[in-house]
């Protein structure tokens, strides 16, 4: 084996490792820090409970939590992006495809999208997370509708249609008022 193969063949091995033991450090990192700031709250909540002055400072507790607020504002912001018809539609195009066929693929995709995101909620406010609740169903509804009036022999194309002669209709994009909401709160957290 020459010289070339043979550093090849290790980089095949070595970069994939490197990989690995990266995204292992960085996340065991991100627990390790998660962690500490469960016992500090634990901390917090006994020195309370016992009438003292707690260690972990309102300020602190925000200076960690608002990194991962703004990730989870983000994230939910991408998804609505993600799952805006036009969007999907264009991303999931498969004109092959029977109507049924697309719509059962553009359904699982929307649940699957907003599964991956379920845990978002814990860093955004109610009112944040129920628009995005709500503009996750009315995206699904609109796709029903237009199922609905598709025939045996419709194709992807057709449901297509529909769906884009629905939302033409409306004055806005389903998702774009939960976005608009969602960077207002954002901005209103970060700005103050």
């Amino acid at each position: 084996m020459s010289k070339p193969e043979m550093l090849v063949q290790l980089a095949i091995y070595v970069i994939p490792a490197l990989i690995l033991f990266g995204a292992v450090y960085f996340f065991t990192n991100k627990w390790y820090e998660i962690q500490q700031d469960k016992l500090k709250l634990e901390s917090n909540k006994l020195q309370q409970s016992l009438g003292e002055k707690p260690v972990v400072q309102v300020e602190d507790m925000r200076r960690h939590f608002l990194p991962m607020q703004v990730d989870a504002y983000q994230r939910l912001v991408l998804f609505l992006e993600r799952i805006a018809p036009n969007n999907l539609i264009m991303r999931l195009n498969n004109p092959g495809l029977p109507a049924g066929a697309f719509q059962a693929k553009l359904l699982e995709t929307i649940r699957q999208e907003y599964e991956h995101n379920l845990a978002q909620q814990i860093f955004v406010s109610m009112d944040a997370w129920e628009i995005t609740r709500n503009s996750k169903e009315e995206v699904l509804k609109i796709i029903n509708m237009a199922a609905t009036k598709m025939q045996p022999t419709s194709m992807a194309t057709d449901l297509s249609r529909a769906i884009f002669e629905i939302t033409a209709q409306l004055e806005f994009q389903p998702t774009d008022k939960a976005i608009k909401m969602l960077k207002s709160e954002l901005n209103s957290k970060v700005l103050g």
